[in-house]
Formats: structure tokens, C-alpha cells, sequence
């Protein structure tokens, strides 16, 4: 403790308590004693802090890496099944155009071609939303 301190100290315990210490005073020994020990906590505090910090971290990037690997398994598998569901239906949809074709009904292979193209439609629709959703669920998981 610097004489500044102390004599500040001493004048302080002075004029609030009526009290004149000594520089010699044991009671300005466990002041100082005191002041040691609050030095030595707070930079302890302050690795055990700084180690906290870095645990977190840690943890942080591994949730990311986490979160990323199985965002992407999430996105492949919706596109995967878009893709097999899109193409089942395209395969029945051509089977019943085939069919209608052979059996020569006019009216039949308009309504054929009107579903058809609604199909298409939805299916666009349906694959639309599908990437809308999987860019959201990406956004959100970053």
C-alpha cells in the first residue's frame, strides 16, 4: 500500500471514528492483509472467468457444427422426398395420359391434360414451398 493510501486511511479513520493509528498500527496491517487478498480473489475471478468463457465458446461452435450437420441431413432428406414424390406422381400422370391416349377419348384427354397440367402446377407450387421451408429452417438454425 502506498503512503498516499495509508495516510488517506489513516486521516479518514481519524475524523469518522476519532481515532489516531500509527504507520505502525496492526489494525493498518489487516487493512493491508485485506487489500492483498481482494487482489488475489479478483485475479482468480478472472481466469475462472476467462476459462467459463472459453468453455462456452467451445460449446457454442460445437452446437453450431451440431445444428449445421443436422440442418443439412433435415434439408437433403425434405429434397430427397420432394423429389420422390414429385417423380411418383409425374409417373402416374404419364400412365394415365398413356392410357387415355391409346383408348382414343377426346373429351377424356382434355380433362387428362387439364388435370395434368394442374398437377404440374401444384407440384411447382409444392416443390416452391418445400425450398421456402428449408431456407427458413437454414436462416433460423444460423
Amino acid at each position: 500500500m502506498s503512503a498516499n493510501k495509508l495516510d488517506a486511511l489513516i486521516e479518514r479513520i481519524a475524523s469518522e471514528h476519532g481515532i489516531i493509528l500509527s504507520q505502525d498500527d496492526p489494525v493498518l496491517m489487516m487493512h493491508t492483509l485485506n487489500e492483498v487478498l481482494l487482489e488475489q480473489n479478483e485475479k482468480a475471478h478472472v481466469e475462472l472467468l476467462s476459462n467459463y468463457q472459453a468453455i462456452l465458446e467451445e460449446n457454442f461452435n460445437r452446437w453450431c457444427q451440431y445444428s449445421t450437420k443436422k440442418s443439412n441431413a433435415i434439408i437433403n432428406a425434405s429434397m430427397s422426398n420432394a423429389q420422390l414424390t414429385r417423380d411418383q406422381f409425374l409417373e402416374s400422370c404419364i400412365q394415365l395420359i398413356d392410357e387415355r391416349i391409346k383408348s382414343r377419348e377426346g373429351q377424356e384427354t382434355y380433362d387428362l391434360a387439364r388435370i395434368s397440367r394442374q398437377a404440374a402446377i401444384i407440384n411447382l407450387l409444392a416443390s416452391t414451398l418445400i425450398l421456402v421451408s428449408v431456407v427458413t429452417i437454414f436462416l433460423i438454425l444460423l
